[in-house]
C-alpha cells in the first residue's frame, strides 16, 4: 500500500493546485486502491445523523464548559501556549514520555466534549452511598469528576496504569492497577455502578465475553453499568479517510480486536446475563459544517480530536505505508477538509444495563 500512497499523494498535490482555482473544492483521492469493506460502506450510507439529543435550554452552558477546554479557533487562537487540560489536571506530567502526554490530552479533550454533549458525566441513576468503578480510567478525569460531585459515594478506577499522582484527589477516590481481561480484584456482588468508556480499541474480540462477565459478578443484584463506545469508522467519510478507516480494520483484525463490536454487544449484553438494557446514540459532528450553534462548537472541538488522533500516530502510519512525512501531513489535511465537504461525524453509542435482582 505505500508506493500506492506515494503515487496517489503526488497525484492530491497536482489535484490541490488545481482545485484552488475552482469555487468548490471536490476530495477524489484515496490512499490504497482497495475497495472499502461492506460494513464501514454500510455504515456511510446513512447521510443523516440524529440530533435529537439537542437541548436548547443548555446550549450556552455546555458550549462553554466545552470550549473552556480546548483551543480556541484559529482566527482567535492567542500567540501564548496553551496550558494542556493534562498539565492542569494531572501531576503525572514529568513521568510519560511525549506521545503518551499527547494522547492523554486528547483523551481529556474527548471527555470534555462528551460530557458537554451528554449534559453530564452518567446518563444512569447514581445514588448517594454508591460504589462506582470506573472501567479503563486511564488519566482518571472521569472517576476524579464523579468523586467531586458525589462525595457521599466511594470511586474506585481501573486501570493497567493507573495515575500515581492526581492533584486535587478526593478522599472517596482510589484507584487499583489491574488487567481487567483477568480476575478483577474486587469481590463479588460489591459494586453498585460500573462505567466504561472507550475501551473498545483495547479490548479484543475474544475478551469481551470476560469483561462483561466480571461486571456482572462484581456488581450488585439491581445493579448498573453503562458502556460508552464511539463506532470504530467515521460516518460519512470523504476517499481519504475511507481509506484511514480501511487500514484501521486490517489493523484490528490483524491484532484480534472487533471492529465492528458496537453492533453485537447488545447481544453479548443479554447473553451474559444483563437486563433492562437501553441503547442511546450521540451523533457529533465533526468539523464546523452544521448550521446550528451548538453543533458547530461541538465540531470544531471533534475536528480538533480528530487531527491530534492522527497526528499522535504519524510514525507508526508513516512506517507502514512507507510515504514520507510530509505527505502524511497532506493526507490529514486531506482528511480535515473531507470533513468539512462530506457532513462527517462520530456515533457514539451508550449502553445501559442492569444485574437481574
Amino acid at each position: 500500500m505505500g508506493n500506492q500512497a506515494s503515487k496517489v499523494i503526488e497525484k492530491t498535490k497536482e489535484r490541490k493546485e488545481r482545485r484552488s482555482k475552482s469555487n468548490r473544492r471536490r476530495s477524489t483521492i484515496t490512499l490504497g486502491g482497495r475497495s472499502h469493506s461492506s460494513l464501514v460502506m454500510a455504515a456511510t450510507k446513512s447521510m443523516q445523523a440524529n440530533y435529537d439529543w439537542i437541548d436548547e435550554k443548555n446550549q450556552a452552558a455546555a458550549v462553554a464548559a466545552a470550549a473552556a477546554a480546548l483551543p480556541t479557533p484559529p482566527h482567535s487562537q492567542p500567540k501564548s501556549r496553551r496550558q494542556s487540560i493534562t498539565e492542569f489536571f494531572s501531576g503525572r506530567k514529568k513521568s510519560l514520555v511525549q506521545e503518551d502526554f499527547r494522547e492523554y490530552d486528547r483523551l481529556q479533550r474527548q471527555h470534555y466534549l462528551l460530557k458537554s454533549a451528554r449534559k453530564s458525566n452518567a446518563w444512569g441513576e447514581i445514588e448517594e452511598g454508591m460504589t462506582i468503578v470506573d472501567v479503563g480510567t486511564g488519566n482518571g478525569i472521569w472517576a476524579l469528576e464523579m468523586a467531586s460531585e458525589q462525595t457521599h459515594c466511594k470511586i474506585i478506577g481501573l486501570d493497567l496504569r493507573p495515575p500515581a499522582e492526581q492533584q486535587g484527589k478526593p478522599k472517596n477516590l482510589n484507584y487499583l492497577e489491574a488487567d481487567i481481561t483477568e480476575t478483577w480484584p474486587l469481590e463479588s456482588g460489591s459494586v453498585d455502578y460500573i462505567f466504561q468508556r472507550a475501551m473498545g480499541s483495547s479490548i479484543q474480540k475474544s475478551q469481551w465475553s470476560h469483561v462483561l462477565g466480571e461486571m456482572l459478578r462484581v456488581l450488585k443484584p439491581g445493579g448498573t453499568i453503562e458502556l460508552l463506545e464511539a463506532d470504530l469508522w467515521h460516518h460519512n467519510p470523504g476517499p481519504v479517510q475511507r481509506a484511514f478507516d480501511e487500514f484501521y480494520q486490517n489493523q484490528c483484525t490483524e491484532s484480534g480486536l472487533d471492529f465492528a463490536f458496537t453492533e453485537v454487544i447488545e447481544k453479548d449484553l443479554f447473553s451474559i446475563g444483563f437486563g433492562e438494557l437501553d441503547h442511546r446514540t450521540l451523533d457529533i459532528p465533526i468539523g464546523e459544517w452544521p448550521q446550528d450553534s451548538e453543533l458547530k462548537q461541538f465540531g470544531f472541538i471533534n475536528k480538533e480530536i480528530q487531527k491530534a488522533f492522527l497526528r499522535n500516530r504519524k510514525n507508526f502510519y508513516v512506517s507502514k505505508w512507507g510515504i514520507t512525512p510530509e505527505d502524511y501531513d497532506l493526507a490529514v489535511q486531506e482528511v480535515m477538509t473531507e470533513f468539512e465537504e462530506y457532513n462527517g461525524f462520530s456515533r457514539f453509542n451508550c449502553w445501559i444495563a442492569k444485574k437481574p435482582m
